[in-house]
């Protein structure tokens, strides 16, 4: 299933590259391989030893956070440099319809969705929702995606925000132990209350991100929705580099500055332990879907 870090998670999950942090250097870059036989090879790496235990991330983050300190003060922060929705962006013809269509993906999410992920959460007492209150991608910011659409794309703006696929997102933490199961066990209960798999990417090889986004679809509405899987250490991970990532999506930010984002978003996905047999859950993509 082609990934989005999420906007939360409107990710640069696009564009990382491949690899594993320090373990990385075992296995020859991906572009002198093919795709299969790195992967493989990474995978045999991973699943043969723990670099990283919930130890040694407890111990990274009071490091990761005062790199970040430091990282602020050389590279101090600019309040307008996010490109933030601007309300002239959409004509007003096209600002009410995105807003009758945020108005709907709210209600199925609401009435629908939601009730579900929270019976399919009450499954297993042995993982949990993380941040449920911030399920709903601000109007804002939906938008500016949808501003970006039809601007850059040619797209209605119905259209446009038909493929946001994220505007309702959820994430379900797991310990490491039980990650692999609990992923598997929870996308066939989606299944099993009728939602339908649209794509899943398992981002546990690369480099500046760790965990598995998916998306899921509403059969009656049509209406799309994200389900992240998480360790408490890949989660607190991309809360500790979402203000990295915000940076790195701005076209403000300075190719020096963009370095050392990188840097440190590699630095923190180096230090996650990685579950056992993580790599076994395969990508599902549309392509796969539709045959």
């Amino acid at each position: 299933m082609g990934i989005e870090r999420l906007d939360e998670a409107d990710t640069p999950c696009c564009g990382r590259e491949q690899g594993g942090g320090t373990d990385g250097d075992q296995a020859a870059a991906p572009e002198t391989r093919d795709r299969a036989t790195y992967h493989a090879e990474y995978r045999a790496i991973v699943d043969a030893e723990y670099r990283a235990t919930p130890d040694s991330w407890d111990a990274a983050v009071t490091e990761l956070r005062s790199a970040w300190a430091a990282h602020e003060a050389r590279w101090p922060s600019r309040k307008d440099s996010a490109s933030p929705y601007r309300p002239d962006t959409l004509d007003l013809e096209a600002s009410a319809e995105v807003d009758r269509g945020c108005g709907r993906i709210r209600e199925v999410g609401e009435n629908v969705i939601t009730p579900a992920m929270r019976a399919i959460e009450a499954e297993d007492p042995d993982r949990h929702l993380i941040g449920l209150e911030h399920r709903l991608k601000g109007e804002d910011r939906i938008k500016e995606k949808v501003a970006d659409a039809v601007r850059y794309k040619g797209r209605t703006p119905e259209e446009a925000l038909a493929t946001i696929k994220d505007a309702i997102r959820f994430t379900l933490g797991y310990s490491e132990e039980r990650y692999t199961s609990g992923v598997r066990e929870d996308c066939e209960r989606l299944q099993n209350r009728g939602f339908q798999p649209f794509d899943l990417v398992n981002s546990w090889q690369t480099e500046e991100y760790k965990g598995i986004n998916s998306r899921w679809r509403e059969p009656e509405s049509g209406v799309l929705f994200e389900v992240q899987f998480h360790t408490r250490a890949s989660f607190e991970a991309k809360q500790l580099t979402h203000a990295a990532y915000e940076r790195l999506r701005s076209p403000a930010t300075s190719d020096s500055e963009r370095s050392e984002l990188q840097e440190f978003q590699r630095k923190a996905s180096a230090e996650i332990p990685i579950p056992p047999n993580v790599t076994d859950i395969e990508d599902y993509s549309p392509e796969k879907r539709d045959g």
